[in-house]
């Protein structure tokens, strides 16, 4: 039970750590540099934002103890 809940924590902190490269940072740069839509930062962003979706599902079944 703990784990499960250490990994959908972990999932949202990488959900929420993309979310603050695709689009904090961006917008604080968008200024300074012609606007790209498929700029680094953007694209890294969403792949950190779709492993933190996926991560909990995947982590429990990896890391899960059997249950007989």
């Amino acid at each position: 039970m703990f784990r499960n809940v250490l990994f959908h924590i972990c999932g949202l902190g990488l959900i929420l750590a993309g979310w603050f490269i695709c689009v904090i940072n961006v917008g604080l740069d968008r200024g300074a540099t012609p606007f790209k839509f498929f700029s680094a930062p953007n694209v890294i962003g969403l792949a950190v934002i779709l492993i933190g979706a996926y991560f909990p599902e995947i982590a429990t079944k990896l890391f899960s103890k059997k249950e007989d």
